[in-house]
């Protein structure tokens, strides 16, 4: 990921013109790395493992890249708020658009990397924070964690971690149980 360095206010209309897959955060532009095979075996499972549960209701679970503009204000030129979390789900269909999502997803799942993580543990945390997203999993290959952090009162308090041994439970939705053992299991990649 790198944040260009010109000191003005980028939009969604700039970013569209340009190379590469970006995403903005008030109006700071980030190029996205291509991700690695151990991000995309992690995408890849997680997807394969909550697909079912989300679809049996009526909800969606999308994969990157696919933007979601949380300045909802702003019209979709304008936005200064687009991201591309690796996994999201929205379960009130108006907020799907035909190429984004707006306003907060359900849930959002961001897979860690060397380019992304303090993007992710940082201005992404805050982002999904005040805009009101009601769950985010931070799923940390390197340590072979799933850290799950649930809203509170406007404010992300809710905290859980586990690892491949574990059964990944839910705040948003407790009957949500998902074995981590083959999502978290990369013994066979460097």
């Amino acid at each position: 990921m790198e944040k260009a360095q010109h000191g003005r206010m980028y939009s969604y209309k700039d970013i569209q013109q340009w190379e590469g897959n970006w995403e903005l955060i008030d109006g700071v532009p980030y190029l996205l790395a291509s991700p690695s095979y151990i991000h995309q075996y992690v995408v890849g499972e997680l997807h394969l493992a909550l697909a079912p549960y989300f679809k049996a209701r009526g909800c969606h679970l999308i994969l990157s890249p696919f933007d979601v503009q949380f300045d909802t204000d702003n019209n979709e030129e304008e936005a200064q708020t687009v991201v591309q979390p690796d996994l999201f789900v929205i379960c009130n269909v108006n907020q799907l658009k035909k190429n984004r999502v707006q306003g907060a997803p359900d849930l959002v799942i961001e897979v860690l990397s060397a380019s992304t993580g303090i993007k992710d543990r940082n201005q992404k945390y805050y982002l999904y924070e005040t805009n009101g997203v009601k769950e985010y999993w931070m799923v940390d290959p390197s340590n072979r964690t799933i850290e799950v952090i649930g809203l509170e009162d406007g404010r992300f308090q809710k905290r859980a971690v586990f690892g491949p041994k574990d059964v990944l439970t839910s705040f948003l939705y407790p009957d949500l149980a998902i074995s981590l053992n083959s999502i978290l299991h990369m013994d066979d990649v460097e």
